[in-house]
């Protein structure tokens, strides 16, 4: 008996595989060649029909794995197994590893758009983060202890943990900084300097004084990342202002360098 999450990906992929065959005959694809999957004839553009067959594959996949697991319903797969009660399941860490990985994609989108300096930041943030996915997944099942799991994932990312993240916080503010600094007159740089230095040490005591909620921190993250992204965005399209040097007749023309 088909499941609900089944039915899902199974529409799925039957509309990605359709779509695969409408594109492949709109783009000048033969009839034959798209139902053979190339093997006699063309299939018009190679890259979306391609995309969408994979799509279909994918979605089939995975809905006959929603069949085989039965949604992943606990009452389900413990009926197939034959026994009484269902095991419990184990805790998950609270992580900040999704909005840091949406931070990593927005980097790289810009970097793709704009500057190779965010291209490069944004794939090293995604590599970080994930092997933190991978160790974090497999640390929170080593266990039925939420406190042990706590202490094996401590002791694989602890030392290393602590240094990389603030390696990446560090180069990304200085590289996000920079090019504001660059790009706006200096007497906003001195302002926009000010306010931040003052805002991070402001929230840095008031961090140390008061125990925070977990949502209240996220919120902060997140319009931190906004602004950085959003400084990065304004500088990389302006370029570099025109930097005056003592006993030169012109400065650096704006927008040298940029990258």
């Amino acid at each position: 008996m088909l499941t609900w999450g089944s039915k899902y990906l199974l529409s799925l992929s039957l509309a990605a595989l359709v779509g695969a065959v409408v594109y492949g005959l709109v783009t000048g694809g033969d009839p034959i060649g798209v139902i053979s999957i190339g093997y006699k004839g063309g299939v018009g553009s190679h890259l979306g029909y391609t995309l969408l067959l994979f799509a279909s594959l994918v979605t089939f996949g995975l809905a006959m794995v929603s069949i085989a697991t039965r949604d992943g319903d606990a009452e389900e797969m413990a009926s197939l197994a034959g026994v009484s009660s269902v095991p419990a399941l184990p805790t998950l860490s609270q992580v900040y590893w999704a909005p840091i990985t949406a931070f990593g994609v927005a980097c790289l989108i810009i970097g793709l758009a704009m500057s190779k300096a965010f291209l490069i930041l944004g794939i090293i943030i995604l590599a970080v983060m994930m092997v933190e996915w991978l160790i974090t997944a497999w640390s929170d099942r080593a266990s039925g202890d939420p406190e042990v799991n706590a202490v094996i994932r401590a002791r694989i990312l602890g030392p290393i943990e602590v240094p990389v993240l603030g390696l990446l916080l560090f180069g990304t503010v200085t590289l996000a900084g920079s090019r504001v600094f660059l790009t706006v007159p200096a007497w906003a740089a001195v302002v926009i300097g000010s306010i931040a230095t003052l805002t991070v040490f402001g929230l840095a005591v008031v961090m140390s004084k008061r125990d925070l909620p977990r949502s209240l921190v996220s919120v902060i993250m997140v319009l931190g990342a906004l602004a950085i992204i959003g400084g990065g965005i304004f500088s990389a399209q302006r370029g570099i202002r025109e930097i005056e040097h003592p006993g030169t007749e012109s400065g650096v023309e704006s927008g040298e360098g940029s990258n």
